[in-house]
């Protein structure tokens, strides 16, 4: 089908992507073991990119180191999944991005039958409950077996494991972000589920938040306090874990988990410190040879440049909260999987009536089971009335802008 010929389209898509698939032109091919693969991004196409738009020239930036090194080029390829390429052309625009999109990193294999369900499970909830398509992106070399007609708006890619590089397998995530052209996305791991509609939210508030002028990727708080600052108060129980490293920065929000999300403008921040990772080098100081996640190189990585944004915890622990707080109104100190208290996830230097919460999405739940079962009882609730989903400090909210406008101090913690 001719780029000319696809419907032209804002598509707003999660992508789920397998390193090693498509590439910005449509129509655009690569051989790949005999057999045509239709490209997503490569070096080439990348450092070609016109500066006619905003989106292509954030991306050139952010290829620049990368495929500066010749070993790297080659992890820089993303191309189709060919069982896929219909979700493809319906959800990709004629200038080969995707407006907005969830975007989930993953490794296919023959024996991770359990990893499979939990990730499907992922896809189901996206088709349930939000507008947007699903980009995954495999890093794997075995098949996926996903549906492309049961998962009508799953984008499903492949590309190379930047772990051969001697770095965590996590770093895919990086990867996933800078090879789906999705200019406004959410990364999702596979041990998530949707749980409300109102989590689509989250593209329209990173519009607003990650522009040119604050161009860095946002994360939603953890319920772990990390803060070095902290550690003179800890006793040894509750929700604190130390995190220091050597020519690390004083940090300037509390640590976040590795939800980020982005907008094109976090394209370049995103490249340049990935970089640094698969080269082991510093920048700005930080020795990244020495962090060994994902998730400890953004915290680390936007504490250097100076970034002040964090989202509210819209993604709690395990998917039991969907029975035991959203629907029944309970505290999660009350009642839940994680250490009671009045006070959930405080900490002594910000957070000090714990972190405000809003039930978007389950996350590490590492159990099918029970995301099958948690799909189902948000299934039989459908005619109940919309639940409250924001909580703070013992009471719940219909809207963020309830909560934030009865505790003033929340803006100035976290927003959504």
């Amino acid at each position: 089908m001719p780029a000319a010929a696809m419907t032209p389209a804002l598509r707003t898509v999660f992508v789920m992507a397998c390193l090693g698939a498509p590439s910005s032109v449509l129509t655009r091919a690569l051989k790949v073991n005999g057999q045509a693969r239709h490209m997503v991004s490569d070096c080439d196409s990348m450092q070609a990119a016109g500066v006619s738009s905003d989106w292509g020239r954030m991306q050139r930036q952010a290829a620049s180191a990368l495929c500066a090194m010749p070993l790297h080029r080659m992890y820089m390829e993303s191309w189709v999944d060919p069982r896929f390429l219909g979700n493809y052309r319906k959800t990709y625009g004629r200038d080969g991005w995707i407006e907005e999109a969830w975007v989930n990193y993953f490794k296919a294999m023959p024996n991770s039958i359990d990893f499979m369900r939990l990730t499907d499970g992922l896809i189901e909830s996206i088709h349930r409950f939000s507008s947007r398509p699903i980009v995954l992106v495999n890093f794997g070399a075995a098949d996926a077996h996903f549906d492309p007609e049961r998962f009508p708006r799953l984008v499903l890619l492949q590309a190379r494991d930047v772990s051969k590089l001697g770095v965590s397998f996590n770093f895919n995530k990086f990867q996933a972000a800078l090879l789906s052209k999705v200019k406004v996305g959410v990364s999702l791991d596979s041990d998530m589920m949707m749980a409300t509609p109102m989590a689509d939210s989250l593209f329209t508030r990173s519009r607003e938040e990650i522009t040119e002028a604050y161009p860095y990727p946002m994360l939603p708080v953890h319920f772990l306090d990390r803060d070095p600052v902290n550690l003179k108060d800890y006793d040894g129980t509750g929700n604190y874990l130390v995190y220091q490293c050597a020519g690390c920065p004083k940090p300037t929000m509390r640590w976040g988990q590795a939800q980020p999300t982005w907008t094109f403008w976090s394209l370049p921040f995103l490249g340049r410190w990935q970089a640094s990772k698969l080269n082991s080098s510093l920048r700005q100081g930080v020795d990244t040879a020495n962090i060994g996640e994902d998730e400890d190189l953004l915290n680390v990585a936007l504490w250097t440049e100076g970034a002040s944004k964090q989202w509210c915890m819209w993604q709690p622990g395990g998917v039991g909260f969907v029975s035991d707080n959203l629907y029944s109104e309970y505290s999660p100190g009350m009642y839940g999987e994680y250490p009671p208290g009045p006070l959930f996830n405080a900490d002594r230097s910000r957070y000090l009536k714990g972190t405000p919460i809003a039930y978007y999405f389950g996350h590490a739940e590492k159990t099918p089971k029970k995301v099958e079962a948690a799909l189902s009882f948000l299934e039989s609730m459908k005619s109940k009335p919309v639940p409250k989903v924001y909580f703070y400090d013992e009471k719940f909210y219909t809207e963020f802008t309830e909560l934030a406008k009865a505790n003033p101090e929340v803006p100035h913690l976290c927003i959504l």
